[in-house]
């Protein structure tokens, strides 16, 4: 398409809307030139804007249902409230977009730059975001569960290194293989999620809850679990060494053969747990509820369990050198002096 049809559309565009005119659906927009246009409250549903440039452009309440959007230029635009359900967005640019309480129910934004977007309180359900860059994005409070009926939101490959998703509803996510080194996950809500190999070193992951998640296999080094939900979760080969995991609760978690070591878990509820084959050198398991507990062949060397309780766990084989039992309540229910 030429350039002069193009600069002729988006200028016959931009008068129609300064004159009052806000229904421009089904608009053929392939590469117009909308730079830091104002666009407030414009209805382009189903229009097609493939490869058009919309940068620094005010988009605040607009309608794009349905709009294809492929490779579009929204470096900077605003698009707070704006309804995006169902748009297509892939490798679209989005860096330093301001998407708060956007709808983007069932969008695909596959391998877009959401670099620095904030997508605080939007609707990301069903949403397609496979190995899309959100490196420093804001999903405070921002949707992501899955909803019946639906697809689950899709962020397998994403890259989200230091994004701040605290307070966020993912639960059902597919975040397996997903970069969220660093990231603040605060209060997130991740359970049933689907974690598998995710990297989530020196995440901050204070108070989430990943009741029944699967993180089998993911790399949580220094990150920050303390007082997590981790009930049924499944923890297989994960790697957790470092981790502050004080006060979480694993009931009935599967932690066999994942490195704990080092890892804090004072007073954590570990009731139940599968911890066969786990390397728990050095951890710290002071005053660590461990009833009925799967110890089977794990490595405690040296590991601190002051005051635990191990009553009814399953500790043969279990690596014990070193270890600090002072005060540990045993499996056939005595102290050990």
């Amino acid at each position: 398409m030429n350039s002069g049809f193009t600069d002729r559309v988006s200028l016959e565009l931009l008068q129609s809307y300064a004159a009052g005119k806000r229904d421009f659906s089904k608009t053929n927009l392939v590469g117009a030139d909308l730079l830091g246009a104002d666009l407030l409250g414009v209805n382009l549903t189903k229009a097609d804007l493939r490869r058009a440039n919309l940068m620094l452009a005010y988009l605040i309440k607009a309608n794009l249902t349905n709009a294809n959007l492929t490779g579009i230029k929204l470096n900077g635009a605003m698009l707070n409230q704006a309804n995006l359900t169902n748009a297509n967005l892939s490798d679209a640019d989005l860096h330093g977009a301001s998407l708060q309480r956007a709808n983007l129910f069932g969008a695909n934004m596959s391998l877009a730059n959401l670099m620095d977007v904030n997508l605080a309180e939007a609707d990301l359900r069903s949403a397609n975001l496979s190995g899309a860059n959100l490196r420093c994005a804001i999903l405070r409070g921002a949707l992501l569960r899955d909803e019946r009926g639906y697809a689950s939101a899709n962020l397998r490959g994403a890259n989200l290194q230091k994004a701040d998703l605290s307070g966020a509803n993912l639960s059902g996510a597919a975040l397996s293989g997903v970069d969220l080194s660093g990231a603040c996950l605060r209060d997130t809500t991740l359970s049933k999620a689907d974690l598998s190999g995710a990297n989530l070193n020196s995440a901050d992951m204070r108070g989430v809850n990943l009741g029944e998640a699967n993180l089998a296999k993911a790399n949580l080094v220094g990150s920050n679990l303390a007082e997590a939900n981790l009930a049924r979760a499944n923890l297989e080969q994960a790697t957790l060494s470092e981790v502050n995991l004080n006060g979480a609760n694993m009931s009935k978690a599967t932690l066999g053969g994942c490195d704990l070591s080092l890892a804090s878990l004072q007073q954590a509820v570990l009731s139940g747990v599968n911890l066969s084959r786990a390397n728990l050198t050095k951890a710290n398991l002071r005053e660590a509820s461990l009833v009925d507990a799967d110890l089977a062949r794990a490595n405690l060397s040296r590991a601190d369990l002051s005051n635990a309780i191990l009553t009814r766990a399953e500790i043969s084989g279990a690596n014990l050198l070193g270890a600090i039992l002072s005060g540990a309540t045993m499996p056939d229910g005595k102290s050990h002096s």
